[in-house]
């Protein structure tokens, strides 16, 4: 029998990773969190280059930092074509995973359209949550939280949900992660 496959689609710094931690202490099994950040902690670091135009190392494998569509700082990441290939192929890791019936929830921030046509076609049958969370309080938490590009909170906002359809959609600003948890897994359950 497959395993629960939710995916939890929202800015960076919107808290999907405090709502993953709550959803796994919720969890009445063992619920394997997996995303964006589990690909870029296993990307080589000298091919993830900053927005420094000046950089020698610039090519078509990096994962780069480019400007992004919203307020001032705004940067996004420009997926290259490797990084997109290694994507999909942890896409179809997770979707197997849930088939062979593990529980897996996907902490992600799909700001590309390959890479949303890419997880919209592999994880058939998941559950798909959109995760907002108030333009100010975003750029109050990447500030706080200091291990972000300052900027990537506004970049991502202004173009993770774009061309997204969602099973439910929550926000972050003020509703703590565990009652956010509690809502997803009751919505999960009677599915």
């Amino acid at each position: 029998m497959p395993g629960d496959l939710i995916i939890l689609n929202g800015p960076s710094s919107a808290g999907k990773s405090s709502l993953v931690k709550e959803m796994q202490r919720l969890w009445p099994r063992p619920l394997y969190t997996a995303g964006v950040d589990t690909i870029i902690s296993g990307w080589p670091g000298v091919f993830y280059l900053d927005h420094d135009e000046s950089d020698p190392m610039r090519d078509s494998e990096s994962l780069r930092v480019v400007a992004g569509l919203g307020p001032a700082p705004s940067w996004v990441p420009k997926l290259s074509g490797t990084f997109l290939a290694i994507s999909r192929h942890a896409l179809k890791s997770w979707a197997n995973m849930s088939q062979d019936g593990i529980d897996v929830v996907i902490d992600h921030c799909i700001i590309d359209p390959t890479e949303r046509e890419q997880a919209q076609s592999l994880l058939v049958g998941a559950f798909w949550v959109g995760v907002t969370c108030d333009f100010e309080e975003l750029i109050h938490r990447e500030t706080v939280r200091g291990d972000r590009y300052v900027g990537f909170a506004s970049g991502t906002s202004a173009v993770v949900h774009q061309g997204m359809n969602y099973d439910m959609v929550i926000d972050t600003t003020s509703t703590p992660p565990e009652e956010l948890a509690h809502k997803i897994f009751d919505a999960i359950l009677h599915r």
